[in-house]
């Protein structure tokens, strides 16, 4: 992390607006990361309440960046400047890049992901992908691994929430289907290759959760579980028994917030330094 006795007039201000966010691990990420590439800068989180209090704020200041999540990424994109294409037809916002006092949105989860996918020698183009979830994140992956190539299933615990995801993706590829976790069957599970996990069920503390019953896990399956702490979830530790390959969530959170890193600076990220720092708080 940066030294703070190093701060002076002319160090760079980023941040991660959230609510709660006194939990988030992006301080210690992008902190390394200024570091090690020589960056004045410094990246603090900051719990706010209205979020377009938030972005006036950050003009005010000259904030150069931040990271948005809980409960903002779909109420920011009414108050920003500009919305990068794919951000704005997944319909959330998870970067912010102030560019002379012009805000403009970005979504890198779903580069995240892809990234983790690739990085693992695993295979997306006209891959079966069962993502469980229908928030933020799993519209991020979705459109993005559609964009890949993949064809994608949905599934959740409530059908009316699966709905207005299920209506967009469709847009783009219209034989999306989707179903209730509890309506998966053995036949249907076994077309799937890659499952992922875009849901908190599992996460610190309640780390004896599963999103779905560990025996529809198979060989076959790639399992990508998108929470990372524990760093190794009960779903992925029920994916290594059964010999699958795993990718875990820390490998998401470093690869997007690398892609913030990039788009605020310019530069590449050193992903090996933000994993190295990670890894003692995961």
């Amino acid at each position: 992390m940066k030294n703070m006795n190093n701060i002076n007039a002319n160090t760079a201000l980023y941040c991660i607006f959230g609510n709660p966010v006194r939990h988030s691990l992006s301080p210690v990420m992008q902190n390394a990361a200024f570091k090690a590439s020589m960056i004045d800068a410094v990246y603090l989180a900051f719990e706010v309440k209205n979020i377009e209090n938030a972005l006036l704020a950050m003009k005010s200041l000259n904030i150069r960046g931040a990271s948005v999540t809980i409960p903002f990424k779909i109420d920011v994109i009414d108050h920003l400047d500009e919305v990068d294409s794919l951000a704005l037809e997944i319909g959330s916002v998870n970067t912010l890049h102030n560019v002379n006092g012009r805000i403009i949105g970005y979504n890198t989860d779903g580069y995240g992901a892809v990234d983790a996918l690739i990085n693992n020698n695993i295979q997306i183009k006209d891959s079966n992908i069962l993502i469980i979830g229908n928030g933020g994140s799993a519209r991020a992956i979705a459109f993005t691994l559609i964009m890949q190539g993949a064809n994608i299933f949905i599934a959740g615990r409530n059908a009316e929430r699966m709905k207005p995801l299920v209506h967009d993706l469709r847009k783009k590829k219209p034989e999306i289907e989707y179903c209730l976790i509890k309506d998966i069957t053995l036949d249907f599970i076994k077309q799937i290759d890659i499952i992922i996990n875009t849901t908190s069920v599992g996460m610190t503390p309640n780390i004896d959760n599963t999103p779905i019953d560990t025996d529809l896990i198979y060989s076959r399956h790639t399992i990508f579980d998108i929470v990372y702490s524990p760093n190794m979830t009960k779903l992925l530790l029920a994916g290594s028994d059964k010999n699958c390959k795993i990718v875990r969530g820390i490998e998401m959170l470093i690869n997007q917030g690398a892609r913030q890193f990039e788009i605020w600076t310019g530069k590449k990220a050193q992903i090996s330094v933000m994993e190295d720092v990670l890894r003692k708080y995961i």
